[in-house]
């Protein structure tokens, strides 16, 4: 932030010296104007949001979506740790102070000014998000100092400060789009858009900003349980139906910088990231039962998901498979595709488009579901509120309630996956199929099997006494993967299901030793993730260690981005509590809203 500051200063410097000589003045030239309007700002704002992308880099590999043999997945996925010297970890907080940043403040500022009052709201919205996102990865973090002139450093504020702004901007947002514009949107604003298209009608945006509040509100809830009934009221207020998702759009003209992140041009999931071992096993009711030595005795009785007699169609969408299409989609039942996860740092057995190798356009086209050039990238859906609903009513005792908005939300989670398939064609070498492009089953299948699951033991039918938390949060597990980075939120919340101190939190001894984590057993009701273990669990496949500078302790945050804060801000980072920000165990330092009470 220094440097960026610095370079606006010399550039006011230079402004203010040939100020008397129009030739140079920048305020008058029109091919550098001092002003834009800001809607032209929006879309170069809205874009930015592939940060999320380049975080899940880390992110993913710690809550165990991806596996595989990536740098990303040794360091932050086995290692719990960071990479020295790098931005690795930190393209969120680039994304947010930088990308964002002062755009995002001029068109609030702007909107607000010019009467476009659904426009500052948009602004509004757009930083309540990005900076839920930011001071949930990272805790602690500048706020009062972000945009402060003239700072050569920048004091952090607590994670808590940090959520309260979230909210107070969501808020804001909603008042803004509560008002009447004063003016006539042009239709730039149909393509700068590129979540909802400039659709300011029917208050999709709005609902956008209610399912900030609540995400907010369900990730606070261990420190205050009034903030249950708040993060229920703001999902009633959010989206109605999977219509309403906010989805960043990609125009994929054939250039990596208007593809999708996960899409085949731009390789970067390749053959270094692939699905898990543990969302494979979830998803296929493969959950291992781990015996007392660690070893695996058959299958876990705890299968919260699906089972191996019952086919969650999700799967033929969600996770590649090297099996061939079937020409007959109608012959696609329980056991004719099998899905194969990635350990740790291993090396991929099957990438999200179903080889072992790097798809191309050749044998890939643009790719497949959320893994092609012009999918949406979610940023949030009805189903993940819905979860966040399901969860805030149990934790209430309001069972039945809790119930209700988990089958919403399942349902609404295969609405999200359906309208992302697309038909698979069949690629040939001679007379063999070798690859596919596209999906792997037809929307009319997929609704047909859909329609079986949802009728199962594991939603509409499972009985009121059966149903608990583990439910909701391993389906939301699933309803998230592989694009979100509130996943970590809920896994932090619950600490990893590690076994807990007196206190509520984990401590040296009881939670893990310098070597070793100690998981809740799967029969233990407070255990919420089913099967779930740490890559320093004494389980079969999981026997490795964390970073020795962790002493112990899994990551409960990512550093803050080297090249702004390691570089030119570190004396406000030593001054951190209780681990100061340049400590090599910085990141398993506690965020606030992962330790119960105030």
């Amino acid at each position: 932030m220094r440097k960026i500051l610095i370079s606006l200063s010399l550039l006011l410097v230079i402004g203010i010296s040939s100020c008397t000589k129009t030739w140079l003045d920048v305020n008058k030239n029109i091919d550098a104007p001092d002003w834009v309007n800001p809607i032209l700002r929006l879309g170069p704002v809205l874009a930015s949001y592939e940060g999320i992308a380049y975080d899940l880099r880390a992110v993913a590999p710690i809550v165990e979506y991806f596996g595989g043999g990536s740098t990303y997945v040794s360091t932050f996925g086995v290692s719990h740790s960071y990479l020295i010297g790098s931005d690795g970890g930190g393209e969120c907080w680039r994304m947010s102070y930088w990308l964002q940043g002062m755009n995002v403040e001029n068109i609030i500022n702007d909107g607000r000014s010019l009467g476009q009052f659904k426009l500052a709201g948009i602004g509004l919205t757009v930083k309540a998000y990005s900076w839920h996102i930011l001071a949930s990865l990272h805790g602690d973090l500048p706020v009062k100092d972000a945009y402060v002139p003239g700072l050569l450093s920048h004091s952090y504020d607590t994670q808590e400060y940090a959520f309260s702004k979230v909210r107070s901007w969501a808020y804001q947002a909603i008042a803004e789009f509560e008002k009447t514009d004063n003016t006539v949107y042009p239709a730039t604003l149909t393509t700068a858009d590129l979540i909802y298209k400039g659709d300011l009608t029917n208050t999709k945006w709005k609902k956008f900003a209610y399912a900030v509040l609540a995400r907010n509100y369900i990730a606070m809830s261990k420190k205050n349980t009034a903030y249950l009934d708040s993060a229920i009221i703001c999902a009633d207020k959010s989206f109605a139906s999977a219509d309403d998702d906010a989805n960043l759009t990609f125009q994929a003209t054939g250039v990596s910088t208007t593809s999708n992140f996960n899409g085949v041009l731009r390789g970067n999931l390749t053959n270094v990231f692939a699905q898990s071992d543990y969302i494979v096993q979830v998803m296929t009711g493969n959950i291992p039962n781990y015996n007392s030595s660690g070893g695996i005795d058959g299958l876990s009785t705890y299968q919260m998901v699906t089972d191996t007699a019952t086919l969650d169609p999700r799967t033929i969408l969600l996770l590649g498979t090297t099996d061939t299409m079937q020409v007959d989609p109608n012959n696609i039942k329980k056991g004719t595709y099998k899905f194969v996860g990635t350990r740790l740092s291993n090396t991929v057995a099957c990438t999200f488009w179903g080889s072992s190798s790097a798809p191309t356009i050749a044998n890939n086209g643009t790719g497949r579901w959320l893994y092609r050039d012009d999918a949406p990238w979610p940023l949030s859906s009805y189903a993940e509120i819905q979860f966040v609903k399901a969860e805030a009513l149990f934790l209430k005792g309001q069972k039945q309630a809790a119930l209700d908005a988990f089958k919403l939300a399942v349902a609404g989670h295969m609405d999200f996956v359906k309208r992302l398939i697309v038909p698979g064609t069949i690629v040939k070498t001679g007379n063999k199929q070798t690859s596919v492009i596209g999906d792997k089953i037809t929307a009319a299948r997929f609704t047909t099997l859909a329609t079986a699951y949802l009728a199962s033991k594991f939603v509409n039918a499972m009985p009121l006494a059966d149903f608990t938390l583990s439910h909701i949060m391993m389906q939301k597990y699933v309803a998230l993967f592989p694009w979100s980075l509130d996943t970590w939120n809920d896994l932090r919340r619950y600490h990893y299901d590690l076994k807990l101190g007196p206190n509520g939190v984990p401590v040296t001894g009881t939670s893990w030793t310098s070597d070793i984590v100690y998981h809740k057993l799967d029969s233990d009701p407070a255990r919420v993730y089913k099967g779930f273990y740490l890559p320093a669990a004494d389980v079969l496949n999981r026997r490795s260690k964390f970073s020795t500078d962790n002493l112990g302790s899994p990551a409960y945050r990512l550093r803050p981005r080297y090249n702004s804060e390691y570089m030119w801000n570190l004396p406000s980072l030593k001054a951190l509590l209780p681990i100061a920000g340049d400590a090599p165990n910085y990141m398993t330092s506690f965020v606030w809203f992962t330790t119960p009470g105030n």
